[in-house]
C-alpha cells in the first residue's frame, strides 16, 4: 500500500528486483561447469553473462548465462548448431539438462538457484587477432549468430552511469511487464530497446516508462540493428503485430497515468490504479 507514485515505484522495484551481488555465486557456477566440460572438451575461455551480472535480473525469473568458448576446428567447424549443443549435453550426460527455448543454450539444472544456461561459441577475430565477436548457436534456424556479450555489458554500464539508476530500474520493470503480458520479447531485445531509447539523465520514471512504450511501439515496426546484428528477427509478422498492440496499449495507459500527477495535478490514487493495470499485482495498491 502506498500514497504517492514515486514511493509506489520504489516498492514495485523492491518486489521484482533480484537484489544483492550474485557475482561470487556466478563465478562458482562458472568454475564448476568449466570443470565438467573440460573432461571431454577443449575450453579456451569462459565468462558469466546475462541479466544477473548486468544487474537487470528479475527476482524468481533469472538464470545465469555462462559463455563457453570452444576450439573452433575441433568442435564448431562444419557442424550445425544443434550438433554442438547436443555435444555439450552429452558431455553433461549424468546431469539434468535441456535446450533453452530460443535454441541458443543448454540449461543445466541445479538443486539450488540459479540454473545455468551454457552458451557454447567460438571467437571471431580481426586481422590482428583481436576478438571482435563470438558466434553462438541458434538451433531453431541452424545458423550461427554473432554476439558481443562483453561489449553489451559495457554499453549497459556506460549508459547507466550517464542516465542514472533509473536506467537499470526501468529495464527491470519492462522485463516484468513483458512477463505479465505474454513474454513475447527476449530479455536481450528489451535491453537493446532501452539503449536505443535513453541517452540523457533519467529523473521521472512515470514519464520515462511512457517514453519507452512510445518509442518501442515505433521501433517494433522494423528490424532493430544493434552491435552489428538484428536482435529481433525471432519475431514473425503475427507476433510482431501482437507485441506492437500491447506496447501501444501500455503506452496509452502510461500516458494517462503520467498525466494524473503532472504539474499541479496530484491525483496519485488514479495514477497508481493505472500503473497497477500496466504492471500487475507486484505494483502496490493505493492506500
Amino acid at each position: 500500500m502506498s500514497y504517492t507514485v514515486p514511493y509506489s515505484f520504489d516498492i514495485f522495484y523492491q518486489n521484482i528486483n533480484l537484489s544483492g551481488n550474485h557475482r561470487e555465486s556466478a563465478n562458482r557456477r562458472k568454475d564448476h561447469i568449466v570443470g565438467l566440460l573440460k573432461k571431454s572438451l577443449e575450453v579456451l575461455d569462459a565468462f558469466s553473462s546475462g541479466s544477473i551480472p548486468r544487474y537487470t535480473a528479475l527476482k524468481e525469473h533469472a538464470d545465469l548465462d555462462i559463455i563457453v568458448v570452444l576450439h573452433y576446428s575441433k568442435y564448431i567447424k562444419d557442424k550445425k548448431p544443434s550438433e554442438v549443443l547436443q555435444e555439450v549435453r552429452d558431455t553433461l550426460g549424468v546431469y539434468k539438462t535441456n535446450v533453452r527455448k530460443n535454441g541458443q543454450a543448454v540449461t543445466l539444472y541445479y538443486e539450488t538457484w540459479p540454473n545455468v544456461d551454457i552458451v557454447p561459441c567460438c571467437r571471431n577475430v580481426d586481422d590482428k587477432g583481436n576478438v571482435t565477436s563470438y558466434s553462438i548457436p541458434d538451433m531453431n534456424t541452424e545458423t550461427w549468430i554473432k554476439s558481443r556479450p562483453k561489449s553489451h555489458a559495457s554499453n549497459i554500464n556506460l549508459r547507466s552511469s550517464h542516465c542514472g539508476e533509473n536506467f537499470r530500474k526501468l529495464i527491470t520493470m519492462i522485463k516484468h511487464w513483458n512477463k505479465t503480458h505474454g513474454s513475447y520479447l527476449q530479455s536481450y531485445h528489451i535491453e537493446a530497446l532501452c539503449l536505443e531509447t535513453f541517452y540523457v539523465p533519467m529523473k521521472d520514471l512515470s514519464w520515462e516508462i511512457f517514453t519507452f512504450f512510445d518509442t518501442a511501439s515505433k521501433l517494433i515496426d522494423r528490424y532493430l540493428w544493434y552491435e552489428g546484428d538484428v536482435v529481433d528477427n525471432y519475431l514473425n509478422y503475427e507476433t510482431r503485430q501482437e507485441v506492437k498492440r500491447r506496447l501501444e496499449s501500455a503506452r496509452d495507459k502510461a500516458s494517462t497515468a503520467w498525466w494524473w500527477t503532472y504539474g499541479n495535478k496530484n491525483n496519485n490514487e488514479e495514477a497508481i490504479k493505472i500503473w497497477r493495470q500496466i504492471f500487475g499485482d507486484k505494483f502496490p495498491r493505493y492506500g
